[in-house]
């Protein structure tokens, strides 16, 4: 399993980029899950039975036929996320976590300094950079490619 942050300033292209390369990962095989960092968010409305529930104590699970979702009081730090899903998953990504010091790539607006960030191993621009390798925005194949490169020069496996 191998952590790499997808990193840039709001409205950057992040989640577009996640969006386009998960499918291609997925469809080589790879099992994916992505840690979103957000400011504050809700995904429980007040008064629905999971909220009562955990609005009195008790982490919570909703699942159904599609989907399933954990509610529940765990650090937002992200070592205790990884650690506790590091085994079901050959790649986590992360959308955000820019301070962390996991490999990067870092996702570029126009004019934007790279300087800013640590750890880059690929950088995503739609203009001149000065960092190799360097892929356009909607090249999903070739981003998804480096990425399972880079798991397997970091991290052989049978993939």
């Amino acid at each position: 399993m191998k952590v790499l942050c997808v990193v840039g300033k709001s409205n950057s292209g992040k989640t577009a980029l996640i969006e386009g390369v998960v499918p291609i990962l997925k469809k080589k095989g790879l099992v994916v899950l992505v840690i979103k960092h957000a400011k504050e968010f809700d995904i429980d409305r007040e008064g629905k039975d999971s909220w009562r529930i955990f609005r009195s104590g008790a982490d919570v699970v909703i699942t159904s036929k599609e989907k399933t979702a954990f509610i529940g009081r765990i650090p937002d730090d992200l070592d205790t996320l990884i650690e506790i899903f590091k085994d079901k998953y050959d790649l986590i990504l992360t959308e955000g976590f820019s301070s962390s010091n996991y490999p990067k790539i870092v996702v570029l607006k126009d004019g934007e300094d790279l300087r800013s960030y640590t750890n880059v191993i690929a950088v995503v621009a739609d203009f001149n950079v000065d960092f190799q390798p360097k892929f356009r925005r909607d090249d999903y194949e070739n981003i998804a490619n480096f990425m399972i490169s880079w798991i397997k020069s970091a991290c052989p496996s049978p993939f």
